[in-house]
C-alpha cells in the first residue's frame, strides 16, 4: 500500500490509499467515473513523488496542481 496525493477532478488534493501495483484507479462522481493513472513527477527542489493524475489532464497542468498542494 502506498499513499498517493489525487490531482486534478473531484479529488484534487485528496491523498488515498492506493495498493501497491496498481496504475489506475476510479472515482465515481455525480457526473460520471473520473479515472486515475499513476504518474512519477518531478517537483522543484524535491525529488520525484508517486502521484494519481486525472487521466487526461496534461503533464504542464498536473505540475502546476502539484506545486499549489506542496505549497
Amino acid at each position: 500500500m502506498a499513499i498517493v496525493l489525487y490531482i486534478g477532478g473531484s479529488k484534487d488534493g485528496d491523498k488515498g490509499v492506493v495498493p501497491y501495483g496498481f496504475s489506475k484507479t476510479r472515482a465515481d462522481t455525480a457526473d460520471g467515473p473520473e479515472f486515475y493513472v499513476e504518474r512519477m513527477m518531478e517537483v522543484t527542489g524535491r525529488s520525484r513523488m508517486r502521484v494519481m493524475v486525472l487521466e487526461d489532464m496534461h503533464d504542464d497542468l498536473a505540475a502546476q496542481r502539484l506545486s499549489r498542494h506542496l505549497g
